[in-house]
């Protein structure tokens, strides 16, 4: 089961998000949602770091601390709460 955190200001908007994704995986993803000041503490086992639209320009610090990918989710993604989307770029991105 791949692991994936979306790190967002404070981790409340990509919450929804995180469960539709989840959901869309079929069992598939474990999918959490933290803030940037506290993803840090969470990472044991991630595959994969999804910054939400709003903090994308933080990702060369969050690629800095991380040995995982680290890629924005697409705006039109986030906006509409398209977990289904988010999933597709996810199994994209990780070649699944």
């Amino acid at each position: 089961m791949k692991k994936i955190m979306l790190v967002c200001n404070a981790g409340m908007s990509t919450g929804m998000l995180a469960k539709r994704i989840q959901e869309a995986s079929e069992g598939t993803m474990e999918v959490h949602a933290y803030g940037e000041a506290e993803f840090i503490n969470y990472m044991d086992g991630v595959d994969l770091i999804l910054v939400g639209p709003q903090i994308r320009h933080q990702i060369p610090t969050i690629e800095a601390q991380v040995a995982v990918p680290v890629k924005a989710i697409a705006p039109q993604h986030y906006g509409m709460m398209d977990g289904k989307g988010v999933y597709k770029e996810i199994k994209r991105i990780l070649k699944d």
